[in-house]
């Protein structure tokens, strides 16, 4: 028996330290529930572990952005549905006004509400927006600009319009259709006579010169007739030598010194000037003329098909907008711009570029999105920024033009709803991967709380078996003092 090493005593110990150790890690696990509370745990499962939370948290952000995607849709699907009813109300409206029981007055009554609605539509399509973002104007399509601005300016691009460079030339300049006469017989103070008594008649739209009507209330009746068909009446004065002094201030109200022209407000050969009169006479006396200088389009071209447009893409144009159509629904809209045909380089290089669409991040990787496009609404796409109800014709012709506006936007809120179906799957699919790689990130990392608690308890009560062990072996020494006590 030896007493300056007590060989008994370190053994115990040296077991009480490694249960403690193992007991230390055991309620750690128990008081953090967690199986790996550092990489001494688990390294191999630790970077694992790290990995799937780094799935997990991507999948709960990319779930709220899709959700968010999905009220962003809806934003502008609910003022699309504002838009719808506008357009509804004008088409009623021009089949109302088609009828012929309504005068010029009546349909100019009516047209006030539909240039209302029209600004409306306006209004909606630079304002309407989520988080600042402008939903209805063409922000969030593809970007594109004209290297010449003063050849052409976009439209509106359909989803189709592939990333690229695309080149028109404008050929011609669009006109407005024009009446323009010489001086008249009437000076400043006359008045209508007898015999220049009669009606003049403007694209079907009449009024009625009566004798004694003075030169400023036939020029008033005149300029209102202009204006319901959507024409203005411009006055020029005379330079002294019978031709318009176009530099001077018009002397209106004496036709004597006047040059009167009817102007269609917009160009194209699709606006047209009529000009007649019951009275010979009073055309003389007015100096009115029935000769039209009728309006045209512009004309445009596509030079080859290495300009960006494929073989089979086709140009038309109304007006001064220029459309390039081709298959599977590709369209560009231009706005060509007057003088463009006269300038040195009368040809655009327009850049389409693959950026502008709104990018919703639905996954938690990179490259995991979705893009959404919604395409320029403003009247001017939807091609009702034109139509004029105050005349029967109008009338007759905006129901045709509202019926394409309708099918546009019907068509964009078509998209917008495959949209939101889309995204409604993606929160769905979401939430189900984000809760298995939860469950396999729980496997690896969270601790068994029944075995750990197992093993607490069996680890306790070597413990306690061990410090009692160790007092016993403490105790030993005290034996060797019997036999030196003799």
């Amino acid at each position: 028996m030896r007493i300056n090493h007590n060989i008994p005593a370190l053994r115990a110990l040296h077991q009480l330290n490694k249960t403690n150790t193992t007991l230390d890690k055991t309620m750690q696990r128990l008081s953090s529930g967690l199986r790996i509370n550092c990489a001494a745990d688990d390294a191999a499962g630790l970077a694992i572990a790290q990995k799937m939370d780094t799935q997990v948290r991507g999948l709960h952000q990319a779930n709220r952005n899709a959700m968010d995607g999905i009220s962003l849709i809806q934003t502008a699907e609910g003022a699309l549905n504002e838009v719808h009813a506008m357009l509804q109300r004008i088409r009623e409206l021009a089949v109302q006004v088609s009828n012929g029981t309504y005068d010029a007055t009546d349909r100019r009554a009516v047209n006030d509400e539909v240039v209302q609605l029209q600004n409306e539509i306006q209004r909606i399509s630079d304002h309407i927006e989520f988080n600042e973002r402008k939903l209805l104007n063409g922000e969030i399509d593809r970007r594109a600009f004209p290297d010449n601005e003063g050849v052409v300016k976009i439209i509106s691009l359909s989803d189709t319009v592939s990333p690229g460079s695309y080149k028109i030339e404008v050929t011609a300049d669009a006109t407005k259709a024009t009446i323009a006469g010489g001086p008249g017989t009437i000076t400043a103070g006359g008045k209508i006579s007898d015999a220049q008594v009669g009606t003049i008649n403007l694209n079907g739209e009449e009024v009625r010169i009566e004798k004694g009507d003075t030169a400023d209330v036939v020029f008033n009746k005149l300029r209102d007739l202009a204006e319901t068909i959507g024409a203005n009446l411009i006055a020029y004065a005379d330079d002294g030598s019978g031709n318009p002094d176009y530099t001077s201030g018009a002397q209106q109200y004496n036709f004597g010194n006047m040059h009167l022209v009817f102007e269609m407000k917009e160009y194209g050969s699709e606006y047209k000037l009529d000009l007649n009169a019951s009275n010979s006479a009073l055309l003389s006396a007015l100096g009115l003329s029935t000769t039209v200088q009728q309006g045209t389009d512009a004309q445009a071209k596509i030079t080859s098909t290495a300009d960006g447009f494929s073989a089979t893409a086709t140009v038309s144009t109304k007006g001064n907008v220029i459309t390039v159509t081709d298959i599977n629904g590709f369209e560009m809209m231009f706005e060509a711009q007057q003088g463009a045909a006269a300038l040195t380089d009368s040809t655009a290089n327009v850049k389409v570029l693959d950026a502008g669409p709104l990018d919703l991040q639905i996954g938690a990787n990179e490259g995991q999105f979705m893009e959404i496009r919604i395409q320029n609404l403003s009247p001017q796409a939807l091609g009702i920024d034109k139509i004029n109800l105050s005349t029967s014709d109008g009338a007759q012709k905006a129901i045709t033009v509202v019926d394409k506006a309708i099918n546009m936007i019907s068509s964009v809120r078509s998209k917008l709803g495959a949209y939101q179906n889309r995204l409604e799957h993606t929160v769905a699919n979401l939430s189900v991967a984000a809760e298995n790689m939860t469950a396999s990130l729980s496997r690896i990392q969270d601790a068994d709380m029944a075995a750990e608690m197992s093993e607490y308890t069996q680890k306790n009560v070597i413990a306690q078996a061990g410090v009692a062990m160790l007092a016993q072996a403490n105790q030993r020494p005290q034996q060797i003092l019997q036999l030196l006590q003799g």
